[in-house]
């Protein structure tokens, strides 16, 4: 019996290709078919998949003309047979237990949808980081293994509106007659959101099981300056199909919480300045309101600085928030910057490090060109390995023996329930524990 049946749609992607299916051949899991759909490559893409396709029986190709990733993804699910569906992008690849851990999690819970973890990483595949935004832990049962949907507040935004980072039951997939949108871009996020709000159960595995590639030339991310409202018919689409069902309701703070950080987030990732302005000023005089932002609060939302934007924009231009906001932001570059509480540690001290995101890996290397003190422990809840660095896990440290813990991580909210814990639970001197704002300004 097939367990899992992976869909992959592969457009000119002979650069990357051999990684991403030397992953799924190096699967724990056997019981696996392997659906590569060429969307009409015109690169070695098809030679590179005929010749693997010879190497292994589990590999199956469509040809098709291109029609883009959500045409490619649907036709690959009309032949697939197995339990369960994964999706993967060619310029991806899983970690070799990926299918194994989230296949064990499914069938565990009984869930119609698992969601993991993952890292992203641009060239060099030993440089990926965690990408907190995959599986927001401050958002999630503490130690849960799976989310009932019903009455959940973040079911929309406890993880990204991405097919990799999930696995489907099938049936469930086909009882709705769940389908990917045929559009250029933004095709996948009608297909996981609505997913998520017909689900009873959703699993979690709180590890990074994916690495995804930024940076890829080949990406659509890069051409919404072409049709910059796009994905806001996403979203009205996803609304109309959620009233439809009786489904709005309960999940409207969630489904609010999520358009607010797209529309932020596609605002700002324009450099073009007429679908900058265009899509500025569709926001204030109706997507907004349409999406029911208007007259809300801050409270409500988990993404502060949208917000914070949201408001902005709702009294001034167009060309003040590029002057004042978006230029500053282009011109200093998006990239954050992290530094070391050198201040609040003493020279030669012993510490542990809680955290292995960003900002923990930004303090490891301060620390280790600094030779400030000394990481005794570096531990995370969801990342195992920095490079060649292995990472414990908090319940397997005595956080007792170290002259500072220092908790490595940007959001406050997480960094107060991580000291709550230590304060609680391991019994932590308060004067050992540090955190501030690690962004430098």
């Amino acid at each position: 019996m097939i367990k899992v049946s992976v869909v992959m749609p592969v457009f000119n992607a002979e650069r990357y290709l051999q990684i991403a299916l030397d992953s799924l051949l190096r699967q724990t899991l056997n019981d696996i078919e392997i659906i590569c759909v060429n969307d009409g490559s015109t690169d070695r893409t098809k030679e590179i998949l005929e010749e693997y396709a010879r190497r292994d029986v589990r590999i199956r190709i469509i040809n098709q003309k291109n029609s883009y990733a959500g045409v490619a993804r649907n036709k690959g699910m009309l032949i697939a047979s197995g339990k369960y569906l994964s999706f993967l992008d060619a310029d991806d690849y899983f970690k070799s237990d990926m299918l194994m851990e989230a296949y064990s999690c499914a069938e565990k819970t009984q869930a119609e949808i698992v969601v993991f973890g993952g890292e992203y990483f641009n060239k060099d595949l030993d440089s990926a980081f965690h990408n907190s935004g995959l599986l927001k832990e401050e958002l999630l049962p503490y130690r849960a293994d799976f989310i009932e949907t019903e009455n959940f507040e973040s079911l929309f935004h406890f993880t990204t509106p991405s097919p990799w980072n999930k696995l489907y039951r099938r049936r469930f997939v086909e009882k709705h007659k769940l389908r990917f949108q045929p559009s250029k871009r933004v095709n996948d996020a009608y297909f996981v959101l609505v997913a998520f709000a017909l689900a009873k159960r959703i699993g979690l595995v709180r590890k990074d099981l994916i690495s995804y590639r930024t940076g890829n030339s080949n990406s659509l991310q890069g051409t919404n300056a072409e049709s910059p409202l796009l994905f806001i018919e996403v979203f009205r689409s996803i609304k109309k199909t959620l009233i439809e069902k009786n489904l709005y309701n309960q999940n409207k703070q969630s489904f609010r919480n999520l358009c607010l950080s797209s529309c932020i987030y596609n605002l700002e990732s324009l450099t073009n300045g007429l679908a900058f302005e265009e899509l500025y000023n569709a926001l204030k005089s109706y997507v907004f309101k349409e999406f029911d932002l208007v007259d809300s609060k801050r409270d409500d939302y988990y993404n502060k600085y949208a917000f914070s934007q949201y408001e902005y924009i709702m009294t001034h231009t167009a060309t003040e928030y590029w002057q004042e906001k978006y230029f500053r932001k282009i011109r200093l570059g998006n990239k954050k910057e992290y530094l070391f509480p050198f201040k609040k540690i003493k020279k030669d001290s012993k510490i542990i490090l809680y955290g292995a995101g960003n900002v923990g890996r930004k303090f490891n290397l301060q620390i280790k060109k600094s030779n400030y003190c000394t990481v005794n422990e570096w531990v995370d809840k969801n990342v195992e390995r920095v490079n060649e660095v292995l990472i414990n896990t908090p319940e397997n440290v005595d956080f007792n023996n170290c002259d500072y813990i220092v908790i490595a991580i940007e959001s406050l909210e997480i960094a107060n329930k991580i000291k709550k814990w230590l304060l609680e639970d391991q019994m932590v001197d308060p004067n050992k524990i540090i955190w501030e704002n690690p962004i430098i300004n």
